[in-house]
């Protein structure tokens, strides 16, 4: 449906994009003389101001030539081509009304030697992603993609790769574009609320990014994400644990409103418990739900976030057939983990799909046209239905492989990942809306683990199956290690309909005449991660230390020994060799930067090694890890402003949460 869509708003009406010389009618620049200005209306808003600056600062560092800009009322007659940005009052006169576009719509239009690029826009941000009036930014995005072949591969001017260009010329154009997905974002944690007056605490200031650092980079990090086109959030229909937080406030009132525990009693012990799971077959609940719902937004329905379900009769009689013999990577799943022992481990997907469509019924006394949000299909609902219930276009869920350790994290066994398919399309059967909200992308900590085949091929294998949208947790922003599979991610939300090769060669495009060795450096890691897929499962699904990406500091050191790192140090040094033989030092400089990440990614091992697997540090070796916590902190501090880490989600996320470090920083940051 979604593919169908796309293809709808797309359509290419006699269009050629070129910058070559031959039969162009609009023409930016040529030989190095500007023959077009950036026209603006004489009152543009705000998203035009900013989008024709975006196009006059990617032409000039392509061809050195600065466009001016001028308003409409100052257009010059005698000029060879204007660009019309955003609403003006010449677009009209062509058949050009933003007013009829689809929200986040833009027309690229030729007419005679000009070119409009138009769509809905304000005032508000433009780089707001809840702002859908983008429409004449993201046009101008497009432009520069598909004209200049602009490529942005990490925040920052160095991960801007502009190739150089003689001409910018454009043939006879004529298109209208929506976004294919109709929300798109990967959730940038901590860092997002710096851009908003935010503050970052003294303890993540002297491991990692400094105040003003931190602050820079959440700047380029939200022109970075505009860039590649994230938005629609205002679409996107609201998702969440719906019933997280009520064993508190009715707990005590209503205590057969929660889930029946094997040993006969409800909810749980602790009155202050958050993630106890409902009832759902109690009629009396279901009847609060409703009555409590204002009547106008999305029903949440979201099942608690911790697995196990409620226990009685009435709920397991709502449930499927469960499997004789679950598959050997999904046995967490069917079967009852220490967080969960005393309530129900199972499918309960034909449980919840009938009470979301339960309440549903209900709930249209009120409004014929309620929306339910079954929120997340994920820990005991993450198997398909399997009792051909059928559910309808007003019911939303969102997919999030989650439970067992081998199907949460990619690369993942094979069987898992046709598995995984299966259940996407189990669901999709149903008849509900789906979109997608995977949390794959917390994993790899600072170290080179990643893969980009197989969560590349499932994200375009579930577009081509109904995704409507994606809405990843989270961007952890390890552009050094993690370079091609944030990539990758990028281009996917924007442009899912491109091939991952084709996706893999921009990339490493950017890197020039070492643009083969890094892509074997890259292969290198990816192979490791596939040839160890097993082993990682093993090593980092440890129930002392929590989840697989909460143990990431305390395994470093074993899941990536020096010898690996040396190895890859090798293909690195003769990439820089070859960036080297380059005139343009943007080639070296992305090389290095590459080197940086894996540097870091020593030097973390290194620490961890001292730790051990110890949250604290073992004793006698206080010294030792004062040195290496010095050595980390300085190379972190000198290579912040490069962008090479997030380094805020590192000590924020994943650092201090795992060690503790108070005393290892006050006798290595003060000295006492």
């Amino acid at each position: 449906m979604n593919l169908i869509k796309h293809l709808f708003v797309s359509i290419f009406i006699c269009v050629v994009l070129s910058n070559t010389t031959s039969m162009a009618q609009v023409i930016l620049v040529r030989d190095g003389k500007a023959y077009a200005v950036v026209v603006t209306a004489d009152d543009a808003t705000a998203t035009a101001r900013y989008a024709a600056g975006e196009l006059v600062g990617h032409v000039e560092k392509a061809t050195g030539v600065r466009l001016e800009t001028v308003t409409e009322s100052d257009a010059p007659a005698d000029i060879h081509t204007r660009v019309y940005i955003g609403e003006t009052k010449t677009g009209p006169h062509h058949g050009i009304d933003p007013g009829r576009l689809p929200r986040e719509a833009f027309i690229l239009r030729s007419v005679g030697n000009d070119l409009f690029i138009v769509g809905k826009e304000d005032d508000g941000d433009p780089l707001d992603p809840s702002n859908p009036n983008a429409g004449t930014l993201f046009g101008v995005y497009e432009f520069l993609e598909e004209v200049l072949k602009v490529r942005w591969l990490w925040p920052g001017e160095l991960g801007t790769y502009v190739p150089v260009a003689t001409a910018v010329e454009v043939n006879a154009i004529n298109r209208l574009h929506s976004p294919a997905l109709n929300f798109r974002e990967l959730v940038w944690g901590p860092v997002r609320g710096l851009i908003h007056g935010g503050k970052i605490e003294e303890e993540d200031a002297l491991l990692g990014f400094s105040h003003d650092v931190a602050h820079n980079y959440a700047g380029a990090l939200s022109v970075f994400l505009r860039r590649h086109r994230m938005g629609g959030m205002d679409a996107k229909p609201p998702t969440g644990h719906g019933f997280s937080g009520w064993w508190q406030r009715y707990g005590r009132e209503h205590p057969e409103w929660f889930s029946l525990r094997r040993d006969g009693t409800r909810g749980d012990p602790d009155p202050e418990a958050v993630h106890v799971d409902i009832c759902v077959t109690n009629e009396e609940l279901q009847d609060f739900i409703v009555e409590q719902w204002d009547g106008e937004s999305v029903l949440r329905l979201g099942p608690v976030d911790r697995p196990g379900r409620c226990t009685c009769e009435e709920c397991r009689s709502w449930d499927g057939p469960q499997p004789e013999t679950p598959p050997w990577f999904a046995k967490y799943v069917y079967e009852a983990d220490s967080r969960a022992s005393e309530v129900f481990h199972g499918a309960t997907s034909d449980r919840y799909a009938r009470f979301w469509k339960t309440i549903q019924e209900k709930a249209r006394e009120r409004n014929p046209h309620v929306i339910v949000s079954g929120s997340f299909i994920y820990e005991n609902e993450f198997p398909a239905p399997v009792t051909g219930i059928r559910l309808n276009k007003n019911i939303y869920a969102e997919f999030v492989q989650w439970q067992d350790p081998h199907l949460r994290w990619f690369p993942m066994p094979e069987e898992a990942y046709e598995w995984i398919k299966e259940q996407w399309l189990g669901w999709q059967n149903t008849g509900l809306r789906m979109g997608y909200r995977p949390n794959y992308l917390h994993d790899g900590y600072v170290m080179p683990h990643f893969e980009t085949r197989q969560s590349g091929d499932f994200f375009k294998w579930a577009f081509e199956h109904g995704m409507e949208g994606a809405r990843f947790d989270s961007n952890t922003g390890q552009w050094a290690v993690h370079g091609p599979r944030l990539y990758m991610h990028m281009r996917l939300i924007s442009k899912p309909e491109i091939e991952i090769g084709e996706i893999r060669d921009e990339y490493f495009s950017a890197f020039g005449p070492a643009a083969e060795n890094v892509e074997h450096y890259f292969n290198y890691w990816e192979d490791f991660a596939f040839d160890n897929v097993l082993n990682f499962i093993d090593m980092f699904h440890n129930p002392r230390v929590g989840w697989r990406y909460r143990a990431y500091p305390l395994k470093a050191h074993e899941a990536f020994p020096l010898e690996v790192i040396e190895q890859a140090e090798e293909i690195l040094d003769r990439a820089l060799e070859k960036a080297l033989t380059s005139s343009k030092k943007e080639y070296a400089g992305r090389v290095e930067f590459l080197r940086i990440g894996l540097d870091h990614a020593r030097l973390t091992i290194n620490l961890a090694s001292i730790f051990d697997g110890n949250s604290t540090v073992p004793e006698g070796r206080m010294e030792e890890a004062g040195e290496a916590l010095r050595e980390l902190v300085k190379f972190r501090k000198d290579n912040q402003e490069s962008y090479f880490s997030d380094l805020l989600r590192v000590t924020n996320y994943w650092e201090r949460p795992r060690w503790d470090l108070d005393n290892l920083i006050k006798s290595t940051m003060t000295g006492e």
